[in-house]
């Protein structure tokens, strides 16, 4: 994946501005399809709050309404929040 280096400790870049925002979606993970809410996003990442917890360094696959799934790392969970990069970055 892109973010590869993100697990790896690498340095960070800045990035871009995140926008609120409350987008219904599925993730498609190890534990199962688990509902969740997309709170903020940019082109490259986003921030989720959960049905069921998401473990760092899980390869997800996140499904909106009237969008093609969507590939991403989780960076990081507390409890039924999540957050993590896309793949590829995504036009908003």
């Amino acid at each position: 994946m892109k973010h590869e280096a993100i697990l790896a400790a690498a340095s960070w870049s800045p990035r871009d501005p995140r926008v609120d925002v409350d987008f219904d979606v599925l993730v498609h993970c190890e534990a199962g399809d688990i509902d969740a809410q997309i709170v903020n996003l940019s082109s490259d990442g986003f921030r989720l709050q959960t049905s069921g917890p998401l473990q760092v360094g899980w390869e997800v696959t996140l499904e909106a309404a009237r969008q093609f799934p969507v590939k991403a790392l989780i960076c990081w969970a507390c409890g039924q929040e999540a957050g993590g990069v896309f793949a590829e970055p995504v036009a908003l």
